[in-house]
């Protein structure tokens, strides 16, 4: 949409994920509108499962969360609960997903049960978070321990019985999280 020059506000944006986390299968999914009733935040937790019918969403996350447009959110659309709830923050689009797709990393009951390419595209995805997104930002800071455990899940992979292309995937995510943010992570993967 965005490339084809179609502007997308936050609140249509907020709306593309409570239906992207219901098709998902989450559990626990709640909308909260804010105290202005301006916007609404999105609260959901684990998913021990994707629904089939949400694999071509998740296959696309990986478009969503690389895309370079920029878009201005408020901080409850990322997940931060603040007294200033008119406050914005001009963040890339795919921000909006971040802790979905973390989430979905981190929870899944066995990310090597996925299809070939729904995993492949889970990992590019989280090999584009390591590389594009600041998690040093006060925007995403408190996404610092998801990111944390979606690292090591996907390590975890190292040793489980999946395609030589995946397992490579892996590597270059542990490899590339160690470089990048050996700060909060050295001593949890080293």
């Amino acid at each position: 949409m965005l490339t084809d020059g179609i502007e997308i506000d936050s609140f249509s944006l907020m709306k593309l994920k409570v239906h992207f986390v219901q098709l998902a299968g989450f559990s626990n999914i709640a909308v909260i509108p804010t105290q202005s009733r301006h916007s609404f935040r999105l609260q959901f937790s684990d998913i021990a499962e994707i629904s089939e019918l949400a694999y071509p969403c998740v296959e696309e996350l990986v478009h969503v969360v690389d895309a370079p447009h920029s878009v201005n959110l408020p901080l409850s659309a990322l997940g931060i609960t603040d007294d200033n709830e008119e406050k914005t923050v001009s963040v890339l689009v795919g921000s909006v997903f971040l802790d979905s797709t973390l989430c979905i990393i981190s929870t899944l009951r066995d990310l090597s049960s996925l299809p070939v390419l729904t995993l492949k595209s889970v990992l590019e995805t989280l090999y584009i978070i390591i590389h594009k997104y600041d998690f040093d930002d006060h925007s995403f800071q408190h996404m610092q321990p998801l990111f944390r455990r979606a690292i090591l899940r996907a390590m975890e992979l190292l040793s489980k019985d999946v395609s030589y292309e995946l397992r490579q995937l892996a590597l270059s995510i542990a490899q590339s999280s160690i470089k990048k943010w050996h700060t909060f992570l050295g001593a949890t993967i080293s």
